[in-house]
């Protein structure tokens, strides 16, 4: 990754240069962040003067390797993934595999992802893909916006102008795709239904894409999954039929209350409403995944460039079981080694989000790791090498007045099929920057000229 810090100590001068005009622009954040509703339940995103910045070689790096990475688990999913052993060593349940194997003509095995790295001294890390429900992407779209109505953006943008990919775009015409070329869907203006429950945080982001949907001529409804009906065989939103639902709700929630959501299920089913994305997704979103890019025995089928991208961007992982496995070149006993070497490991829930249940080793004492390992075991966690996360720093207001804050710094390329369209940035003075962990939200601008 280059080294952007002349560019960001460029904008931190122009922030100091009147610290006056600085704190009435950071309330200008805050205040358009409340009106547009770009809301974390009730909490704003972004709390930064500075946004995130990429060069354009990096931005283009990050696409190479999102696109190798894609190409790999593809290849690994076709080898391996119709067998029994496989599908346990992902940690599939028998529900989850059932409806994984109801017929689609989805091909994609998820039609929108994002892939979810940390910043480290010199390059990034992926740490897990989320292939189900990625959330950030209407946030994301408008938080661009606010940041070009600061007056300390504009006059950086003089120096060193910009271009903003946007997420929401490529999401859009990413599924506008996937229901005319795969589900070969009918409607030129397809009617879409954002499905998800109606009580949570990220619900303005709904708000926000039904908007963004409604201004290009789609017409798109928000609905609870419990309150959709199903006639014929087509999904109806708040009266409306349906041809793509865009679904939010994530699986693990809907079998939760399967019994409340007989039209949802009859839906999927029947196939006349396209489901994006669709129930497959399982197969590539358990955290789990990573032990098959990282595992030998499963790696063999991949060229050298794809081997050489996982072995820079992918950290090692494995189910956290009792098995001896490699590691580093030599065979190790799982169990017994992650606990004597906590320091270089960190224990995850196959598959939660939000930080939920991640405990770092370097983090904790052998009590408490005792404790995570024998926790994992038996809930069929997932254990992988810590990321060596590089903190970049942010001009923040303190309670001692502006000083520069070390910041970890997420990086979370959004993909659409085997295209990347733009980039989530979610950043935190704690090891956790997840936003239902605390963490705030940035746009990331590419530097034009900076290469």
């Amino acid at each position: 990754m280059r080294n952007l810090r002349p560019v960001i100590d460029r904008y931190h001068r122009l922030i100091e240069a009147d610290l006056g005009a600085a704190e009435e622009q950071l309330g200008l954040l805050h205040h358009l962040q409340h009106e547009r509703k770009l809301l974390f339940g009730d909490r704003p995103l972004a709390h930064s003067l500075r946004p995130a910045f990429l060069a354009e070689s990096d931005y283009g790096d990050i696409q190479d390797t999102v696109y190798l990475i894609r190409q790999a688990i593809l290849k690994i999913a076709a080898a391996f993934f119709n067998t029994q052993e496989a599908l346990d060593e992902l940690g599939l349940t028998p529900e989850e595999i059932e409806w994984a194997s109801i017929p689609t003509n989805v091909i994609r095995l998820s039609a929108t992802a994002r892939m979810d790295a940390f910043l480290t001294p010199n390059s990034f890390k992926f740490v897990e893909l989320n292939a189900e429900s990625p959330a950030g992407i209407g946030y994301t779209h408008l938080l661009s916006e606010v940041y070009r109505e600061l007056p300390v953006f504009k006059a950086f943008e003089r120096e060193y102008p910009v271009r903003f990919v946007s997420p929401l775009e490529h999401l859009i015409q990413g599924l506008l795709r996937t229901y005319h070329e795969e589900f070969e869907g009918k409607a030129e203006k397809p009617a879409f239904a954002i499905v998800d429950f109606q009580d949570i945080p990220t619900i303005h982001e709904f708000h926000i894409i039904r908007d963004y949907l409604q201004r290009l001529g789609y017409p798109c409804e928000v609905c609870d999954p419990r309150e959709l009906e199903c006639r014929d065989g087509w999904i109806y939103a708040n009266g409306r039929k349906i041809d793509i639902l865009y679904r939010r709700l994530l699986m693990n929630e809907f079998l939760g209350i399967r019994d409340q959501c007989q039209a949802y299920e009859a839906g999927y089913r029947a196939q006349k409403t396209c489901y994006l994305n669709s129930f497959r997704t399982k197969l590539v979103h358990k955290k789990a995944l990573f032990a098959f890019l990282t595992d030998p025995k499963y790696t063999s089928i991949l060229n050298t460039l794809e081997l050489q991208t996982i072995r820079t961007h992918i950290p090692w992982t494995r189910r956290l079981r009792d098995m001896r496995t490699l590691y580093m070149g030599q065979t190790i006993d799982l169990l017994p080694y992650v606990y004597k070497h906590r320091d270089r490991f960190v224990i995850k829930p196959n598959d939660e989000y939000g930080g939920k249940g991640v405990v770092l080793g370097f983090a904790v004492d052998d009590a408490a790791w005792a404790d995570a390992i024998q926790d994992g075991v038996r809930h069929g966690a997932v254990v992988q090498e810590v990321v060596d996360i590089s903190k970049e720093p942010f001009l923040m207001k303190t309670a001692d007045g502006w000083s520069e804050v070390p910041t970890v710094v997420d990086l979370d390329p959004y993909l659409n099929g085997p295209l990347m369209g733009g980039c989530l940035v979610r950043t935190s003075t704690s090891n956790l920057a997840n936003v239902t962990a605390g963490g705030g939200s940035l746009p990331v601008f590419i530097l034009r000229y900076v290469r």
